[in-house]
């Protein structure tokens, strides 16, 4: 029998800074941000304000992210829960011109 593969996901607010010569619009260039951090991949991305500026606009923007790795301590769910979330807090603050302010773990689809 074949074991399910369970991706997890969090949802995080974060402000991007997206530069003026990027491409495709505001949400494109946010989801390219966030996209360039090893381990993450945007599943949804809502812009919820911007503010412009000389060479890029920042944008804030509730994003649910898809977490390529694994998912922690297995023996204990909840670490394994905190250990994700950790993860990509840690990861988001760690790429150029992103800025999580609030990461938490979505709930599975029962």
């Amino acid at each position: 029998m074949a074991a399910a593969i369970h991706t997890p996901s969090v949802e995080a607010t974060v402000t991007v800074r997206v530069s003026q010569a990027a491409t495709g619009d505001l949400v494109a260039g946010a989801r390219a941000q966030i996209e360039r951090i090893d381990g993450l991949r945007v599943e949804e991305i809502e812009i919820a304000g911007l503010r412009p500026g000389l060479n890029d606009t920042t944008v804030e923007a509730v994003a649910t992210l898809a977490v390529g790795e694994e998912a922690g301590p297995e023996a204990d769910p909840d670490a394994a829960e905190e250990f994700v979330v950790d993860r990509v807090r840690e990861r988001l603050a760690d790429g150029f011109g992103v800025d999580p302010e609030r990461v938490e773990r979505v709930d599975p689809p029962d």
